[in-house]
């Protein structure tokens, strides 16, 4: 089955004139939602002069640790390897239905029972690549930006822009990031503010994150 976008509404992401239609659209939002036992949406979309760049809800009624136990037993987004997943197979398919079409994600946010992650595009196709990287990222650092398991997040954005941080330590490098595996920055129950949680050195840094131009 065919959408035709533009009869969809869009809030937040442009729409120029350019008249689109993605083949196949249902199913593959039916297909993740199959592998990852979510409700998946197209939340917004931005068309442009090649192609379409999506922004994906992802609703699962599950807990952030009940999601990553799942995902290391091989059964949330089963996959055979690190670098396949179903975001990555579904997604080939869909840009096969469309040949013509550029199709991409901008933004994937995944809402959970007690965590909301949003995950944005650093450049090209790079959610869709990376995603099990990510996952398995959130699970190799669960014990660190929970402290300990004393705590938990509410809100994590993955990952924070250089242009999002004000004052940054010294020798954090002075430009955009082209991996997931930097920053990201984490709301926590107990603190007011963001906080930037640094990846290489399994701990929180003291910076200011301005999350409103995430």
């Amino acid at each position: 089955m065919s959408a035709n976008l533009n009869n969809q509404s869009s809030s937040d992401f442009l729409r120029p004139y350019v008249n689109f239609e993605i083949n196949g659209l249902d199913d593959y939002l039916k297909f993740l939602g199959y592998h990852y036992f979510s409700e998946i949406s197209l939340r917004n979309y931005n068309i442009h002069e090649k192609g379409i760049d999506m922004a994906l809800d992802m609703t699962c009624s599950i807990d952030l640790l009940e999601m990553l136990a799942h995902f290391n037993k091989n059964r949330w987004g089963k996959s055979n390897n690190l670098s396949d997943s179903p975001l990555l197979k579904g997604s080939n398919h869909l840009a096969e239905d469309n040949p013509s079409i550029d199709l991409d994600i901008e933004e994937l946010t995944l809402f959970l029972n007690d965590t909301s992650i949003i995950i944005k595009r650093t450049s090209e196709k790079t959610i869709v690549q990376q995603f099990n990287g990510i996952i398995t990222e959130l699970a190799n650092h669960y014990i660190y930006f929970t402290r300990g398991l004393t705590e938990k997040p509410y809100e994590i954005f993955i990952p924070v822009f250089e242009d999002n941080i004000d004052n940054p330590p010294l020798d954090t490098p002075n430009k955009k990031p082209q991996s997931y595996f930097d920053f990201w920055g984490i709301y926590l129950e107990t603190q007011e503010d963001a906080l930037i949680y640094d990846l290489n050195r399994n701990t929180f840094i003291p910076a200011d994150l301005d999350l409103s131009m995430h």
